[in-house]
Order: structure tokens, then sequence, then C-alpha cells
């Protein structure tokens, strides 16, 4: 096995520094903690909304399952701003950066949350007469 990056000294000392950051900046910690903010936020901003599933999350990669296929979210979300990504076919799935600010955070809370909702309003799904 060969790589052009691995074990060189360079890429060696690149993820050395990555970690050392991660580790004065505590990023773990805060992604969990940040991680639960989100989850409590897109809860309590989702609730009651039929088609949603369920809202899940791992550190900070968050899922927000919904009961139909939403892979037209993608583009939505471009044009407001928002990089998504959806899989299974029915999962928004959200990576925000370790070192998003509350205030970062609670934009994309508003905005994900206002296109879940108009996307699954009843008048989003009737086709046109």
């Amino acid at each position: 096995h060969g790589s052009t990056f691995g074990g060189n000294p360079l890429a060696c000392r690149a993820a050395l520094a990555v970690i050392e950051v991660m580790e004065q900046a505590n990023l773990a910690a805060r992604a969990a903690e940040l991680g639960d903010y989100f989850l409590s936020q897109f809860r309590t901003k989702l609730a009651g909304v039929a088609g949603v599933r369920e809202i899940r999350v791992k550190g900070l990669m968050l899922g927000i399952e919904l009961e139909r296929d939403c892979g037209e979210l993608v583009k939505q979300a471009l044009e407001k701003g928002i990089l998504i990504n959806v899989t299974a076919g029915n999962v928004i799935r959200l990576l925000p950066p370790l070192v998003i600010s509350y205030e970062q955070a609670e934009q994309i809370i508003t905005m994900v949350t206002e296109l879940v909702q108009a996307f699954l309003s009843p008048a989003a799904g009737e086709k046109p007469s």
C-alpha cells in the first residue's frame, strides 16, 4: 500500500497541528454542547409539524428525517445560502463547522426550520391544476 500524502512528515505535522488545536479549544466537548443546542431548538421549533419523523444528533452531525423524499430541498436551501445534504432520500443532514457561533447556529436553525415548514406545508404538496 502506498499513498502520496500518507505518512510523510508534512502531512503528519499538519495532522498533529489540527489535533492540537482541537484539544486546546476543546472542540469535541463544544460540538456535543452545540449539537444538544441544535437538537433542542429543532425539536421545539418543529414540534407538531406534520411530516417530521425524527430529529437526531451525534456531535454536530444533525439529521432531520421527514416522511417523504426531500431531495429538492438541497436546491431550495442553496438558493437561501444554506448548504445541506439529503441522505436516504428523506433525511436532511447538516454538518456545521466545529467553530460555529451560537448566533450562526440560530441563523441556521431559523432558516432550516422555515425551509422544512414550507416544504411540508399542505400547499407545497399540492399539484397545480
